[in-house]
């Protein structure tokens, strides 16, 4: 499955603009770990508070996939993405605005939330999935999140320079503007006018969540995938502040964040790329999970210095978002495309699930304890676990109406 000059110019915007929009989605939430010191002190809210807040955040995002999902398969990618864009923005400018704790979570988590489910992978994997024909399909996956994980890294050095000279709220305005200068990049991800899939006859959205329902595959991809959301929101909410803890510096916690990012980069065109037309997927996610583990393992058990911090991060970067393309892929390699954008909202919510306890709980933890000991703990041993979930899954195509395409493995 080789990457043919001709078919990367043909889909060379598409890649562009998918990559550009999720990369500042996920970038500005990439950096929120850098806002949790800020906003505590400069509202005097404790840091279980604020990162409740971010909790919140990934919950509603997780609740939300599923909708932005369905939207987005029966009425275009294009809506929904410029649609969240717009949640988006109103969520990082009334953030900057919040009298009140209770005010800063609805702005935080219920606005923004809202807004990742339509701008982050889910949408844009799912449009880039039906557009792009099967032979091309792989690369441009990878493609995508390889220009999207290259923006986030921007984001991140971005967000720190602008935290340096305007402080946190005039940061979030910042960032709100330049979300909404890049909306117009939305129509070209526009599916709204592809044809039906080729099938006798068409199964309809329910009859595709039931298929999925009762496979057993769709809940052990579940089950890895909220690992993989406790263990990302857990690095990316809290990574700052214990290095801070640990006698670091925040700019060397903001340069950790930037490090992930940028190996991100690298990561996520790997395994994208290979997960589908090299090794199969799950094979691809268990090894992934594995090599997590043992990273976070050799972290906290070796002495914590500048060094071993940005060693960790490379590492840590390049296994970051890898899971996404693989586990979208699988998803579509079981079921079909036709309804991916939805069945990958459904799987995602327990990655989001992970997530609002890894970022909330790591809180908690360390507001009552004073340590973050416990959560490494938790996020190595789950690591472990979601890479023996993956073995087991069935991951050949269930045949019936509306998914009969073929998947390279």
């Amino acid at each position: 499955m080789q990457m043919r000059a001709g078919a990367i110019r043909r889909w060379a915007l598409l890649i562009l603009a998918g990559g550009a929009i999720m990369g500042i989605s996920l970038g500005i939430r990439q950096s929120q770990g850098l806002f949790m010191l800020p906003v505590s002190m400069g509202m005097n809210w404790s840091i279980e508070e604020v990162g409740f807040a971010f909790a919140l955040q990934n919950l509603v995002w997780g609740l939300t996939q599923p909708l932005t999902g369905m939207l987005a398969d029966r009425y275009g990618s294009a809506r929904v993405i410029f649609g969240g864009i717009m949640l988006y923005v109103a969520g990082l400018v009334a953030m900057a605005y919040s009298p009140n704790i209770i005010v800063f979570y609805m702005d935080t988590g219920l606005l923004i939330g809202a807004g990742l489910a339509g701008t982050a992978f889910g949408v844009v994997y799912g449009a880039v999935n039906k557009i792009v024909p099967d032979a091309d399909r792989a690369w441009a996956v990878a493609l995508v999140g390889a220009v999207g994980g290259f923006v986030q890294f921007l984001i991140v050095p971005f967000v720190n320079q602008l935290l340096n000279q305007y402080a946190w709220t005039g940061t979030l305005i910042a960032l709100a503007i330049v979300f909404l200068i890049v909306s117009p990049l939305s129509l070209c991800l526009k599916t709204s006018q592809l044809a039906p899939n080729p099938a006798g006859n068409e199964i309809s959205m329910s009859g595709a969540l039931s298929q999925a329902f009762s496979h057993s595959g769709f809940w052990l991809l579940n089950l890895g995938f909220m690992a993989c959301g406790f263990q990302l929101a857990f690095l990316a909410g809290h990574m700052p502040s214990y290095l801070v803890d640990q006698g670091l510096t925040l700019e060397e916690g903001g340069a950790t964040i930037a490090i992930i990012s940028l190996a991100n980069v690298v990561g996520t065109f790997v395994f994208g790329y290979v997960g589908g037309s090299i090794f199969r997927r799950k094979s691809a996610l268990s090894f992934l999970y594995v090599c997590r583990s043992v990273a976070m393992l050799l972290f906290v058990m070796l002495p914590l210095t500048t060094a071993s911090t940005y060693i960790f991060a490379t590492a840590m970067g390049f296994l970051w978002l890898g899971t996404v393309p693989l586990t979208s892929g699988l998803v579509g390699q079981i079921f079909g495309t036709k309804y991916l954008t939805t069945l990958f909202g459904f799987v995602f919510f327990g990655h989001q699930l992970g997530a609002f306890l890894g970022i909330w709980l790591a809180g908690y933890v360390f507001d009552t304890t004073g340590s973050y000991d416990l959560i490494w703990t938790v996020c190595i041993g789950m690591g472990f676990v979601a890479a023996l979930a993956h073995l087991p899954i069935n991951d050949k195509l269930v045949y019936s109406p509306g998914s009969l395409e073929s998947y390279a493995r």
